[in-house]
């Protein structure tokens, strides 16, 4: 039979894609050789959630990289495009809780080690389901080096990275404002908390005078806040110093209502005369500006919230036990009451919500793991004025510009159990009050030689470990032949929403613990929306399954569908309603491609085709110029 006769008349890619990718995987073809000597071509995957499944964001942001790759490979360098998961700490913990508690367990009442082991268990089921279909779409990644960020080396250079940081001052335990979730009951990190306009209501109270104030006729300041229930923690209100309305209240006392409490006005340059009533209520436990105000005026701090934002011991007792929401509403009703409610005005504004769970954050003083991110951020930012690092679009540039320039302390602890513990201990000898950080696990504290030792509970936020992907996957804090190699690497591509998360945090690391950046070249994808203009979720039910779109059309149709209605940084549009139209232009762009090589063999005759690996010298003129033209492409 004729190898034309062979072939069907229409493209299965079904019958043929995983074939060919199980025949390229076989033969080594993607992998990379440290000592081959030819020019490197490096892409570090950005490593997906070891609970996700692909969606069309992973099949945009992997189609570019494999095409870079293979562009690379072709041209004859010695292409590393390096694969792996992230183990993702909150989204983790928080899928195998739920799996507990349709169990009517918790994970307290498993303990952390027999915890930890579950999650080790679902991982081991659900971590590999992500790397297979990334191979279904076509990836041409090195599997043989896939890495994990909870992996031994991985973890090794985690804690080499925590106590190099502490022992040069830019690791350290604080008691600050932090974000907190009440719902996954840990700290965030700034970036974490992501700010969505909301339409909520500015409450204008009264807070009466303790004593009349001569010569000003009032007998009370109003104060305007959005969260009422934080009143009952005030512990000052605050004023302009040059604000002629309230200079003569200066260091007069006021009664706070539904607290018996008495709490002093203060002038300090912070208020904004212009906003509200120019007046603001000082909660030092529940704000972050309160804060730093509050250590100003060296004020009592009173925290009035659990953990779960319910009213806790310290709020007043026709309060406690109320969630924040309910006692916001009972807050309004007292005041109403007593005829202290001054107004409520409609008030669109800012509010952080937790990105793994959408709850609204909570503002909580607490003990914390932060990293002085200044003395960091000043070499990044260089390398990006030096041109030592490109982005594209060029627009982004300025974003990691603005952020490195007014960047803040980075909250690194989590309370959470799944992920890096942080490898800090407390010796709790009487008298003792020594933290020791350590490469290896101490057995005695090196202050007072005692043995009670007590290891922090926390975990490190998950971008600690993969703020060092480029290099840690390479085998660092070793000297591999891997990290010689490739390191740095040339490019990352990634989604411009985490830019801050991660691909700074990346530059920083790099340049802090290897000596130059991690990569010249920044391509930023947009996102995938529906054709409504919406972003693609599982609640809005607008998503599409990059895996369905595989198995009825080909991986080639969802590439070339994906790269064909993209630029950089700019968002894609695909009709979930309507998979027949989104991807047939590009099954049909295959099936031409099909026909074209069945047309050629089918004009071959009786010719025998030889295999492109025999010497081009016994070619045909004509074949050695196609040859030629195909290897300059």
């Amino acid at each position: 039979m004729k190898m034309a006769e062979a072939l069907p008349p229409q493209y299965d890619p079904a019958g043929t894609e995983k074939t060919l990718y199980r025949w390229w995987e076989e033969q080594g073809l993607f992998r990379a050789d440290p000592a081959s000597g030819r020019d490197p071509f490096v892409i570090v995957i950005p490593p997906p959630n070891v609970t996700a499944v692909l969606h069309m964001g992973h099949g945009l942001n992997n189609t570019v990289q494999d095409m870079l790759v293979r562009w690379r490979r072709m041209q004859g360098r010695e292409a590393l495009w390096m694969p792996g998961t992230d183990h993702a700490g909150i989204a983790t913990q928080n899928v195998v809780e739920r799996q507990l508690a349709s169990r009517d367990l918790t994970r307290f009442d498993l303990g952390r080690e027999e915890f930890i082991g579950e999650v080790q268990e679902f991982v081991e089921e659900t971590g590999p389901r992500i790397l297979n279909q990334l191979r279904a779409i076509g990836s041409s990644c090195d599997w043989t080096r896939t890495r994990f960020t909870l992996d031994e080396g991985l973890s090794t250079a985690v804690r080499e990275v925590f106590v190099r940081l502490y022992e040069k001052g830019l690791i350290y335990r604080g008691n600050r404002i932090i974000n907190w979730c009440p719902r996954c009951l840990t700290a965030l990190s700034d970036e974490e908390a992501e700010a969505e306009e909301t339409n909520g209501k500015l409450y204008h109270l009264r807070y009466p005078l303790a004593a009349p104030a001569a010569g000003t006729g009032a007998d009370h300041v109003v104060v305007a806040t959005t969260r009422p229930e934080t009143m009952l923690g005030d512990t000052a209100v605050a004023v302009h110093p040059d604000d002629e309305r309230y200079s003569a209240l200066i260091g007069a006392e006021l009664d706070l209502p539904l607290t018996g409490r008495r709490i002093p006005i203060v002038a300090d340059a912070y208020v904004d005369p212009e906003f509200g009533t120019g007046a603001v209520k000082i909660t030092p436990a529940h704000d972050p500006n309160d804060f730093e105000m509050g250590r100003r005026h060296d004020l009592p701090v009173i925290d009035v919230m659990t953990p779960e934002a319910t009213m806790g011991e310290n709020a007043p007792e026709a309060f406690q036990g109320l969630d924040r929401f309910e006692a916001r509403r009972k807050v309004v009703e007292e005041f109403r009451a007593l005829g202290l409610l001054e107004a409520v005005e409609d008030h669109v504004h800012a509010v952080p919500h937790c990105y793994r769970c959408n709850t609204i954050v909570e503002p909580r003083l607490s003990d914390q793991w932060f990293v002085k991110m200044e003395p960091l951020a000043g070499p990044a930012l260089e390398a990006y004025h030096d041109g030592k690092v490109t982005f594209t679009p060029e627009r982004y540039g300025k974003v990691y510009e603005h952020w490195l320039e007014n960047i803040r302390d980075w909250c690194i602890s989590r309370q959470l159990w799944w992920g890096h513990r942080i490898p800090a201990w407390y010796c709790k000898s009487e008298g003792c009050a020594e933290i020791i950080v350590s490469r290896e696990d101490p057995t005695a504290c090196p202050t007072c030689g005692g043995a009670d030792l007590a290891q922090d509970p926390d975990v490190l936020d998950t971008w600690f470990s993969s703020w060092l992907w480029p290099f840690s996957t390479m085998g660092w804090p070793e000297d591999t032949a891997d990290l010689r190699a490739f390191y740095p690497n040339n490019a990352l591509v990634s989604g411009h929403d985490i830019i801050f998360f991660w691909i700074a945090r990346m530059i920083m690391a790099g340049l802090e613990f290897m000596g130059e950046v991690p990569f010249d070249e920044v391509y930023l994808t947009g996102m995938v929306r529906d054709h409504l203009g919406r972003k693609m979720s599982k609640s809005l039910g607008n998503g599409i399954d990059p895996i369905e779109v595989v198995d009825r059309f080909g991986a080639d149709a969802l590439r070339y569908t994906v790269i064909s209605g993209s630029g950089p940084g700019s968002d894609q549009y695909l009709n979930y309603e309507d998979l027949e139209a989104t991807f047939a232009p590009g099954r049909n762009f295959a099936n031409k491609l099909w026909n074209a090589g069945r047309f050629a063999l089918m004009n071959l005759g009786d010719a025998e085709v030889s295999p492109l690996t025999e010497v081009e010298a016994d070619f045909e003129l004509a074949d050695r110029w196609i040859l030629s033209r195909l290897s300059r492409a």
